[in-house]
């Protein structure tokens, strides 16, 4: 029995060991994600931005009194860093109207908030989406484009609450619908008693000028402003109107007084209205004076952030960068493509899946990983069977077979070698991305002797151009980004490759007609200037001495640098020598082998998965339970028949 006891305290350390490690390798994969995507987002606490995540979505965003504007953005997406300057001012902007619409951010980059980017089917970046008030838990959101301008934000989110109210929702919210009576005698009797001013705003007939005054000034509780829309021909002419906008207002004594409008604009009839409630006593709340000092925010925060930029770009102009391939850039690219990105997508089918077949494909051909490359031919043997996948079925795949083939990786947490930027905003996974692909074509053109695992698609020398084309308009989140890849794509014809050695240098042309393109933009990172590459210094024979490209020469460069023989390790401890076959061209473990060797590696030959070790604790604590039951009835019973001894003896 105390031999039974010692192995069952001994089973219960070895548990609780195996379950502090899981726990720790957990926290341990958060802490990589929050260093691989940039970590703390593109908003902070002193923004008119309410900042979301998944413990705190669906308790604000739903049952709310207020709607909500959330803006699902990618902390790493160029077109999210540079749009969020205008959604911060946007929130400014309209900040008095927060408690009708609250205007919110999301990071789908943070790996915690993954699951819920795809369930609300986010599949680019930024996607601006509306919640009504009181919002069901069904809902999913409205659509609401986000044009290119606080201005442009601002009418379409107009447009949907004046839809809204017409709907019967936002009953509380002051009414932005417009005055259709043809007179005004009765407008005192839909009035508060504590309303001394009721002002009339004529506008055209698609304008939202007058609905945005409504809601700028709504908490001011002695105004109340209505809009009159030129289609209420009887009512302008009556009080002869004939210019648009035109404010009239009237006291309770049904006085009336044509107000003049010298500035036709939201900010100029809003002047208007206040500086006669001021002039008149009424007490103007801060909230709705604010409009006046923010107007100018996006212009003010973008050029300074563009000459803050420029001038870090020429202090540091003089700086130089190394010219090599890093293994950890190109793991980091590869973990957040397939553990983040393609799992968004909440149903893979049809031209969908096709595109992650030939994603998977050539990563599993020419991918550089440890175990020669067993955990993307599992994946890729996987989908390759199926015609459809949820992306949570996908993202389950991925982990289950990284945790039986673990580590698959090399980096511990994952972060970035040479696509480090100077901040985490800068540069990171759409610099992997790239780099990736740069090493997948040269190596799709240098180790002919993996065709076979492509099958057919081997064939086309455009093959690694087909998976990043198909990859790029179909998964990476960034929807600015990816449309002007596939609109230059088909402009320089991407397809019509004719070798390999072609699709290397279609490539490379196209990496510089983007940093063209992006150069001096908002995104690029001062220290790490968007050059026309290879730099002099790294390539001095690829350049001809007009200047010109000797794409002979630049073809040279590309293969030496991307292929898997130059690939640095820095950063990477313990590179077991597994590694070192992913250099050469020796045969590859197959998927089967590799479980057989995993599972000898197991302590006591077992192969146990986090399930298979919670069915043991619970197994454990029950035989426990039992045991000490079973322990307890035989102390009872024994002291039962002890006392039923002591009964018999005779009394003295």
């Amino acid at each position: 029995m105390e031999q039974l006891y010692r192995i069952r305290i001994l089973l219960s350390l070895c548990l609780v060991n195996v379950l502090l490690i899981e726990w720790s390798n957990a926290a341990a994969v958060s802490n990589k994600n929050l260093v691989l995507t940039g970590g703390q987002g593109l908003y902070n606490a002193s923004d008119d931005v309410v900042i979301l995540n998944v413990t705190n979505f669906k308790t604000t965003v739903y049952g709310s009194s207020r709607s909500w504007l959330v803006e699902f953005y990618n902390s790493w997406c160029g077109f999210c860093f540079r749009f969020a300057p205008t959604w911060k001012a946007f929130a400014s902007d309209i900040v008095s109207w927060n408690d009708i619409v609250a205007i919110a951010a999301i990071d789908c980059a943070d790996d915690e908030n993954n699951p819920l980017c795809r369930e609300y089917e986010v599949m680019h970046y930024p996607m601006l989406k509306y919640f009504s008030v009181n919002a069901h838990p069904s809902s999913l959101g409205l659509i609401i484009e986000k044009g290119d301008s606080i201005d442009s934000i601002r009418r379409n989110l107009v447009s949907r609450l004046e839809v809204e109210q017409q709907e019967g929702r936002g009953s509380t919210w002051p009414n932005i619908a417009p005055y259709r009576n043809v007179e005004t005698t009765d407008i005192w009797k839909t009035a508060s008693s504590n309303v001394k001013y009721f002002f009339l705003v004529f506008e055209n007939l698609d304008s939202h000028l007058g609905t945005e005054v409504i809601l700028d000034l709504h908490r001011i509780s002695d105004l109340q402003i209505r809009r009159v829309t030129s289609d209420n021909e009887l009512l302008c002419v009556t009080n002869k109107i004939t210019k648009f906008p035109s404010v009239i207002v009237f006291e309770r004594n049904e006085t009336q007084k044509v107000l003049n409008v010298r500035i036709p604009t939201r900010e100029g009839v809003r002047r208007v209205i206040k500086d006669y409630a001021i002039a008149k006593g009424v007490n103007i709340d801060e909230t709705t004076v604010s409009h006046d000092t923010v107007q100018n925010t996006e212009s003010v925060h973008q050029t300074t952030i563009t000459t803050i930029a420029r001038t870090r770009v020429e202090e540091e102009s003089s700086k130089k960068t190394d010219d090599y391939l890093y293994q950890l850039d190109l793991e980091s690219a590869l973990h957040y493509s397939i553990n983040h990105e393609i799992s968004l997508t909440k149903v893979i089918e049809s031209d969908k899946m096709e595109a992650l077949r030939k994603y998977l494909a050539v990563l599993a051909a020419y991918f550089p990983l440890r175990h020669n490359n067993a955990y993307l031919e599992m994946i890729f043997s996987d989908v390759r069977s199926r015609t459809t996948i949820t992306g949570e079925e996908f993202s389950q795949l991925v982990r289950t077979t990284e945790e039986g083939m673990s580590p698959v990786y090399s980096g511990s947490p994952h972060r970035w070698i040479g696509c480090k930027g100077s901040k985490n905003s800068y540069r990171g996974y759409p610099c992997g991305l790239w780099t990736m692909f740069h090493m997948l074509t040269v190596n799709f053109a240098l180790e002919r002797s993996k065709d076979t695992f492509l099958g057919d698609f081997a064939n086309d020398p455009a093959a690694v151009l087909r998976a990043m084309h198909g990859y790029i308009g179909t998964y990476f989140g960034c929807a600015d980004c990816a449309a002007h890849f596939v609109e230059m794509a088909s402009r320089n014809k991407i397809f019509d490759v004719h070798s390999r050695d072609e699709a290397v240098l279609w490539l490379w042309r196209a990496h510089n007609e983007v940093n063209a393109r992006l150069s001096g933009d908002d995104t690029e990172d001062p220290e790490h200037k968007k050059i026309q590459y290879p730099a002099a210094e790294h390539c001095p024979t690829c350049r001809y001495t007009n200047s010109s490209w000797n794409e002979e020469e630049v073809l040279r460069y590309l293969k030496n640098k991307y292929s898997h023989n130059s690939i640095k390790y820095d950063g990477i401890s313990n590179y077991d020598n597994d590694n070192s076959e992913t250099n050469s061209n020796s045969s590859k473990v197959r998927p089967e082998r590799f479980a057989k060797e995993t599972k000898s590696t197991t302590a006591f030959g077992w192969d146990l998965n986090i399930f298979d070790i919670s069915i043991c604790v619970i197994l454990y604590v029950t035989s426990a339970a039992i045991l000490v039951l079973v322990c307890i009835k035989f102390a009872v019973k024994k002291t039962y028949k002890k006392k039923n001894h002591l009964n018999l003896l005779p009394k003295v």
